[in-house]
């Protein structure tokens, strides 16, 4: 990619958002570990292997029968048939086409149509990066000389119990998606009829400075144009949306809602212990990981588990009849253009907002009715917008440094990406406070 000075918005928005083999977004982005599915989405030996589609590549993940994973190319390279078709049988993947069967790291452990047993050691099937970690396959598609380490993320060192993971499934650019997290302003809009039931009793949204949740949302929905402050730092960009609240006593105090982001998609949203990940998985689709982790409280479980799903309507509504797990996303009658991504205008005749499921649901149909990736239409940011700005600026940056041969920012990191709420005292910023932890560790 040859950097020949500003871009025009276009080019801009087209760089963004071109993940597809050869483009210079791709290939900054397959230089990271990926979420690629769960856990239990190949949970035991032998079971069926598992087709995956990753920054426009299409890949087969599968656990032999000593349970060790393997992420390799979809198409076998005998005749590229599908190896999701395959048979995953003692030790290995085996194509159906002609019977070559293949180890977890690619190794060719028979072909039946082959009389010299030596060919086996000239044919690799392409094999990629795979780690098991925190309920989640991470897949590393990059060069293998070129691999770091997986992140070590907080909910790696916790039970099972402690942690929720769901995939959720998105027909739209992932840039649709990180930059709806980047910004706050739309909360009090888009999601106002959550908001305006929020009660101090109602699940588990978080506190605000010591406020119940109630008064969180009224603090977001009342104030629609917070003030937006952004600090560049290693792991890529933190930004503040800092509104004015009441307190109980009538005066007023300052409150910021702090989001991180983490190169290249992931967002660290208030509360503490929420982490999402955009999965590009082509130009139009993304896969978005949404992971709640708790130290103290068995969150994974029982009534905790449905109440965290429900408040952001990834519980059985959200993942079947709004489409969001992968498994009923291209089922006839889920949300998409056709039946404007099944909004129930009666709904909004009797008094919701949206027409729609809460919150996750909302975001993805305003994200897949921005259009595909070949859509460019003019934009007209604003103040409000500044995060999503910088957002842009530094993904760019990042692919520009690896066209250029250099190692892309992001990989390692001393500062501590996380979010948080904070109610501001005289005299001191949220700069101050993230400043402190960067220096303590925590």
């Amino acid at each position: 990619m040859c950097e020949r000075g500003p871009m025009n918005p276009i080019e801009q928005k087209k760089l963004l958002m071109d993940v597809s083999p050869g483009s210079p977004m791709h290939d900054l982005m397959r230089r990271f570990w990926w979420p690629v599915c769960l856990t239990r989405d190949v949970a035991e030996p032998d079971g069926d292997p598992t087709r995956l589609r990753v920054l426009g590549n299409d890949y087969v993940v599968f656990r032999d029968s000593q349970g060790r994973l393997g992420i390799l190319d979809e198409l076998c390279t005998h005749r590229s048939a599908s190896l999701c078709l395959g048979r995953n049988e003692e030790g290995g993947l085996r194509c159906l086409y002609h019977g070559w069967k293949f180890a977890v790291d690619g190794t060719v452990l028979d072909t039946p149509n082959v009389r010299d047993d030596r060919f086996k050691q000239r044919v690799r099937q392409p094999a990629y990066g795979v780690r098991e970690a925190g309920g989640i396959v991470w897949g590393y598609f990059g060069p293998p000389e070129a691999e770091p380490p997986l992140p070590h993320h907080p909910f790696f060192d916790l039970p099972e119990d402690n942690v929720v993971v769901e995939l959720v499934v998105a027909s739209a650019n992932y840039t649709r998606v990180v930059e709806g997290l980047l910004d706050s302003s739309h909360t009090g809009v888009l999601h106002q009829d959550a908001l305006k039931k929020l009660d101090s009793s109602s699940g588990p949204a978080p506190t605000l400075g010591g406020r119940t949740r109630a008064s969180t949302g009224a603090v977001l929905a009342k104030n629609l144009a917070p003030d937006i402050e952004v600090q560049e730092a290693d792991f890529g960009l933190r930004y503040a949306a800092i509104r004015t609240v009441r307190n109980e006593d009538g005066t007023e105090s300052r409150a910021a809602r702090i989001t991180s982001y983490a190169f290249p998609t992931t967002i660290f949203v208030p509360p503490d212990h929420l982490m999402q990940i955009t999965l590009p998985v082509d130009n139009d689709r993304s896969h978005f990981f949404m992971i709640f982790w708790d130290p103290t409280r068995q969150i994974g479980v029982g009534a905790a588990r449905d109440e965290l799903r429900a408040y952001y309507g990834i519980d059985d509504i959200g993942m079947d009849t709004w489409g969001l797990g992968r498994e009923f996303h291209d089922l006839p009658g889920r949300p998409r253009k056709e039946n404007n991504w099944g909004q129930d205008r009666e709904a909004m005749r009797n008094g919701s907002f949206t027409g729609m499921h809460r919150f996750i649901p909302e975001d993805f149909g305003v994200a897949a009715s921005m259009g595909p990736m070949d859509r460019f239409p003019i934009e007209h940011l604003v103040p409000a917008d500044l995060a999503i700005a910088r957002f842009r600026r530094r993904l760019i940056d990042n692919a520009q440094r690896v066209a250029r041969g250099e190692e892309p920012l992001g990989l390692n990191y001393t500062q501590q990406p996380r979010g948080d709420y904070l109610v501001l005292e005289e005299g001191r910023s949220w700069k101050d406070h993230f400043a402190e932890a960067d220096r303590s560790g925590v």
